[in-house]
């Protein structure tokens, strides 16, 4: 399910949605994939339910979409 635009804005402005996880602009490591082992940062949420899909900026500038199941927290 596509997010409303009020929901969008959530993200960004770092409010909670139900099911989401993750905060735009969060520093995560791709934990299963084509890109495993990559770190990124999260800049949207594209697709809501049960499994949220992302666009993840990777560290070379490059965008991937990834799914909640397949991103962790970097701790610094």
């Amino acid at each position: 399910m596509k997010p409303t635009m009020d929901q969008h804005n959530d993200f960004l402005a770092h409010k909670p949605i139900e099911g989401v996880r993750f905060e735009h602009n969060d520093y995560v490591r791709i934990v299963a994939g084509k890109h495993k082992g990559k770190n990124g940062s999260l800049v949207s949420v594209e697709e809501l339910g049960e499994d949220p899909l992302f666009v993840l900026e990777l560290e070379t500038g490059f965008d991937t979409r990834i799914r909640q199941s397949q991103i962790e927290h970097v701790d610094f």
